[in-house]
C-alpha cells in the first residue's frame, strides 16, 4: 500500500521514487475515490508527473517501462450505484466517466484487469454487510494476483 497523501502532504511528488515503485511491481492497484468524475487531485498530479513520455509511454510503438504490468482500477463513489446509470442523476456509468483513466492506462501499455472494483455510496454510509461483502470480494481479487 502506498498512500500518496501520506507520502506527499505538500504535493511535491518524488518522480524517481514513484517510477521505481511502479517498476518494482508486476501488479499495480490504482485505488482512489471518484472526485468530480475523475481521480483525486494529488493522484492526478502524480499521473501528470510520473507518467512521462519515454518512460511510461512511447509514441513510436516501442515498449514502455510499464508495458505488460497488470493494472487494477479500484474506486469508491460518494453516491449510490443507481446514480451511475444512463437513467441516474449522472446520466452515465462509472466506466464511461472514467474512460479517460482507462485510456491513460492503455497508452502506458498496462494490461488492464477486469472487472473494475467499485464501492458505491460511501458518503451515505455502507451497511456492515455491504462493507464486509465488498472487503471480501476485494481481498479475493488481490489474492488472485499473489502467486
Amino acid at each position: 500500500m502506498h498512500d500518496l497523501y501520506a507520502t506527499y502532504p505538500d504535493f511535491q511528488i518524488d518522480v524517481a521514487a514513484e517510477q521505481a515503485l511502479l517498476a518494482d511491481h508486476d501488479v499495480i492497484v490504482f485505488q482512489h475515490p471518484v472526485f468530480w468524475y475523475n481521480t483525486a487531485p494529488l493522484f492526478k498530479q502524480s499521473q501528470d508527473k510520473v507518467f512521462t513520455l519515454g518512460w511510461a509511454f512511447t509514441m513510436d510503438g516501442s515498449a514502455s517501462q510499464l508495458a505488460g504490468k497488470k493494472a487494477v482500477i479500484a474506486v469508491t463513489t460518494g453516491v449510490p450505484a443507481d446514480h451511475y446509470t444512463p437513467e441516474g442523476s449522472n446520466k452515465a456509468t462509472i466506466e464511461t466517466l472514467l474512460s479517460n483513466w482507462k485510456a491513460t492506462l492503455r497508452l502506458c501499455q498496462f494490461d488492464i484487469q477486469q472487472p473494475m472494483v467499485k464501492v458505491y455510496g460511501t458518503a451515505f454510509g455502507l451497511s456492515d454487510e455491504d462493507l464486509a461483502t465488498s472487503a471480501k470480494q476485494y481481498n479475493e481479487l488481490l489474492a488472485s494476483f499473489a502467486a
